[in-house]
This record gives structure tokens, sequence and C-alpha cells, in this order.
């Protein structure tokens, strides 16, 4: 037979709540309050620490919850919305360890793309025009999180501003490439636009141009038919458009953007084409066919993204009675683990449970089913600012307290732990000789 183990020792009332969260599971913390947890009321962007903009994901059971530089979910309660409308966001492309093209002459692509689109902030300033830079410093972010901060301003144009490198046949004409979202009239002639204005404006110097035969303007796919690009794919429904000026890796044209003065020649020829986008209706011109090319480099991922501290951890204390915190002690001593990691432990389960294929929809526990968290046992769990955001969403899912999301979590791990052994896992019974 198998052989008897231990039943929980919890108290009645509280082994009901553990079977209403089995019985219930957890929604996908992807799926629970994707949007804003506070109904769509307050910012959708803010300005944290150094000013860099942080998409707001929602708000969950009272505490904020933004993606941050590398496109993580933490907690932030601080920051200064960013007021709109937004005409235009300007993206440098690369940043931090992803250089992007290096010239001869030691230009790198990161710094270049900055110094320019900082210029073209200011020309579309003069022009009257609103603008936001994803990024207006060295900072290593990767593509999606560059792709939220324009869908949560939701501008009239999108500009990734890059500087080409690799080609080496040579051309009487700036190389000049510009790529649009694929069957998107309104990013086509962005992008015509922007080829129109700067290879005209680069034209004006004498250099041994070189190119590649996607000089001109095209929709780069990967297949079924969806752009290879991420800033173009991620940000469908806003006209977007990437332009590369000219050739790094050919040292007379790196000698040549090297001069300020050509930076501000290039940087207004962009302002100019977005000028022409949002008040004319000019077609633009180099429209090449779309091709297929799904290869990409390998940047613009958040791998090796180290995010700042943007909120401090914080500390949930939850109390339980004598003998719920002997069950935990027990528990826990058998896991080889502290109480306290249980209890965290026990919140990060009750998501994987609503990650499991086929999980329900969540439901908040009704009033006799929220757990008593304030008995004189009390265990003190400190949360950082990327863990809160599990602890925040699963409180939110179950109409709960921090405080009291942390008790359920841990009378869930005490009910798993003395589940009793499936038969293949019990011991025999020891056997009797004759």
């Amino acid at each position: 037979m198998p052989r008897r183990t231990r039943r929980p020792r919890l108290v009645a009332a509280v082994v009901g709540i553990v079977l209403a969260v089995v019985a219930v599971s957890a929604s996908p913390v992807g799926a629970v309050g994707n949007g804003n947890g506070n109904g769509g009321s307050g910012p959708s962007i803010v300005r944290g620490p150094d000013d860099v903009l942080l998409p707001v994901v929602g708000t969950f059971a009272g505490s904020r919850v933004v993606s941050s530089t590398c496109g993580r979910e933490v907690a932030f309660e601080g920051g200064t919305p960013v007021d709109g409308p937004v005409d235009v966001v300007l993206d440098p492309g690369h940043g931090g360890p992803e250089t992007g093209s290096v010239g001869v002459n030691g230009l790198v692509e990161r710094d270049l793309n900055l110094l320019v689109a900082v210029r073209t902030k200011a020309a579309l300033e003069e022009l009257g025009h609103t603008v936001v830079l994803t990024r207006d410093r060295d900072l290593h972010m990767p593509i999606r999180q560059r792709a939220a901060i324009v869908r949560s301003l939701e501008p009239r144009a999108f500009v990734s501003i890059h500087h080409n490198g690799g080609a080496v046949k040579r051309s009487d004409t700036p190389g000049t490439e510009a790529f649009h979202q694929v069957d998107d009239d309104g990013s086509r002639r962005l992008a015509g636009l922007l080829f129109e204005e700067v290879q005209a404006s680069l034209s004006g110097y004498w250099v041994p141009w070189v190119r590649t035969y996607h000089q001109g303007v095209s929709a780069r796919l990967r297949p079924p038919r969806t752009d290879t690009y991420g800033v173009l794919r991620l940000t469908r429904g806003i006209p977007a458009a990437i332009v590369e000026g000219l050739y790094m890796s050919n040292p007379p044209e790196a000698e040549l953007i090297a001069l300020p003065e050509v930076q501000e020649v290039e940087a207004r020829a962009i302002a100019s084409a977005i000028d022409r986008f949002l008040s004319t209706d000019d077609p633009g011109s180099g429209f090449k066919d779309p091709f297929f090319d799904p290869h990409t480099t390998g940047t613009g991922t958040a791998r090796g993204c180290v995010d700042r501290t943007y909120s401090p951890s914080t500390t949930i204390a939850t109390g339980f009675t004598d003998e719920e915190h002997a069950s935990l002690e027990a528990t826990a001593r058998r896991m080889g683990r502290s109480v306290e990691w249980l209890l965290k432990f026990g919140v990060y389960t009750l998501k994987f449970l609503g990650d499991l294929p086929g999980a329900e929809p969540v439901m908040a526990l009704a009033d006799d089913q929220r757990p008593d968290a304030y008995g004189p046992e009390a265990v003190a769990v400190e949360w950082d600012q990327a863990e809160q955001v599990v602890l925040v969403r699963m409180a939110e899912a179950y109409g709960l307290t921090r405080t009291e999301v942390q008790k359920l979590g841990a009378v869930l791990m005490v009910f798993l732990a003395n589940l009793p052994p499936t038969p293949a896992e019990a011991e025999p019974e020891a056997g009797t000789s004759d």
C-alpha cells in the first residue's frame, strides 16, 4: 500500500483558498491586464531618470509597471508624463555595445546617428513640429523598446536614422537607401521623400561614392511577407521608414560625414523630407520592388542589456498563525529553502499555473476566500523592481493586496508540497517473510 503522508496543517478555511486557486488557476501574466490596468487613465509614457522614455504597460494593484530601457517590465512610480500629441519620433539607430558601422577614421555609426538625429530634431522644431528622440544619449536599447516608445507616442511619422557599411561598387551618386513598411502607402511615400532629399543633399559633394543594388527605396522582407526590420514590423499603423544616408565603410564618405557642416546638411535634408510628408502630397522617388532577404545582423536584441535601478526594492510583510508558520517552516526545510524564498516562489507558482496551456481566465477571489494575511507570525519578503511586476500582476489578477497574494502563494506551496504521492511514486509496503 502507498505510504501515508502528512496532511497539510493549515486551517480548513485557508486550505479552501488553495483549492479555489487550483480550480480557478491564473491567466498568463502576459495576458492579465495586458493593457493599462488602470482602465486607460494615466500617461502612456513617462520620462524616467536621465530623461529616458519608459512606455507605461499598466497599473496593477496600485503600482505602475513600465517597459525599461532594456525592454523589460519593471515597477516605477515616478517620472514625468510626456505631453502629446507628437508629430515625429526620430530613432538614432544602434547604441551601447552595438556600434553599427565604423569608419576607418574611427567614426562610429552609433554616435553619428545620434549627432544627425539631434540636428534633425532642431531643424524640424524650427519648422514648427513637435519631435521626440527614442534616445538622446548613448544607450543600449533593443528594437522592441524603440517600437514600444513609438506605439506609445503614436506620432504622425517615425524615422530611424542610420548610415551604411559594406558596399564596394563605385557609383556616380550617393548610395543612399531607404526602407518602408511593406504594402503601406504612407510609409512608402515617407521613405521615397527621405531618399529624394538625402541623396540630393549629398550629391552636392564630389567623392568616389559606393552603392549596392538596393540603392533607392524598397521593402526588405522575410517569409511569408513581413518586414525584416523590427522597427518597421513592430510599428505597423504608424508611417515609418529607415534612411541609410551613405557608406561609412567607404573612407572618402566617412571623412565627408565626419564634418559637422555635412552632418547639418544631411539632418536638414531628413527634416525637409519629413516636413514634406506631413504638409504635402509629394510622392517621393527612387522606388523599387520589395525583395526577400530575411538575414539580419543579430543586433537590436536585449542580449547583454543591463537596466539601471528605476525603483528601490520593496519589502512586503505577511502574517501567519503559529500553526501556519510551523507548516511553512516544515515545508521550507524539506525543500532546503528559506520561508522567505517559499513565499516568493509561491507567487511565481501562481504565474506558472496561469501559463499552463488551457489555463482558465483568472477570477478575483470572493470575499470569503481572501486569505487572512495579518497573523502574529510575520514574514517579510524583499522584491526588486522586476520581481515586483509578478507580485502586483498576481495581486491585480486575484483582487488582493500584495500582502494577501504573498499569503496565497505560501498556502499554495504548502498545499502542493503535501499532496499525496502518486501510486508510482509511493514506497511499497514492507513485505513479510513466511
